[in-house]
Order: C-alpha cells, then sequence, then structure tokens
C-alpha cells in the first residue's frame, strides 16, 4: 500500500491537529480455495483510491516528538477476474469492495526544528 497526502493543522503551546488527505495505492492478491479443493481461485490486480485521515501530534523536546493517526482508505468496488488453478482452468468476475482503517503510533526524530 502507499499513499501520497498533504496535511493540514493548528498548533498551539507543544500540541498540533491535524487533518490530513490524498491519493492511495494498493497491490491486492486474492485467493480462494474450498477444503474438497474442487477449486483454487486466484486474481491480482493493482487499485487507485484515497485516503483521508486526522492526528494528534505532542512535543517531547524540541527535537522529538509522539503521535497518534487515524487514516481511512476507500477503493470503490471493482470486478476482478478470478482463474481457477485446478484442472478446469475456468475464469471468471468477481465484484471486490475495498477499504482499510489504520491506527498509527509513531515518534518523530525532527532533523530541523528552528529556533
Amino acid at each position: 500500500m502507499m499513499s501520497a497526502t498533504a496535511r493540514v493543522g493548528y498548533a498551539w503551546d507543544r500540541w498540533m491537529l491535524y487533518a490530513k488527505g490524498g491519493v492511495a495505492g494498493a497491490g491486492d492478491k486474492y485467493s480462494l480455495l474450498d477444503t474438497l479443493q474442487t477449486y483454487d481461485l486466484e486474481g491480482l490486480e493493482n487499485r487507485i483510491g484515497w485516503t483521508a485521515g486526522a492526528g494528534v501530534e505532542w512535543a517531547l523536546w524540541q527535537d522529538w516528538s509522539v503521535r497518534l493517526e487515524y487514516d481511512y482508505y476507500g477503493f470503490g468496488q471493482r470486478s476482478v477476474t478470478l482463474i481457477d488453478n485446478t484442472i478446469s482452468g475456468a475464469t471468471g468476475p468477481e465484484n471486490i469492495r475495498q477499504t482499510i482503517q489504520v491506527i498509527t503510533l509513531g515518534v518523530n526524530f525532527h532533523v530541523f526544528a528552528g529556533p
């Protein structure tokens, strides 16, 4: 998964609240195998979508901060062709809707914090 985002926020004292948004991409591999091994379906695709999130950051010291962030990734619904890897070799479309939600806790070191 990848994303390119921009963020805007409001800072006071040692705190910063921010919102972010941008474009996102994901490389997906789908696999479905039944217990009787009558079918073994696989599919591959690359998806482009969007992302939006919000977070809070707190400055521990001049060069260090910690942050808590929530991000939502939306890739919509698309039809993916699945291929049966058993003897039949059949193919067929399957509609797949994909969203991802991520919560991140991070520690940051700022190379240049300014005066």
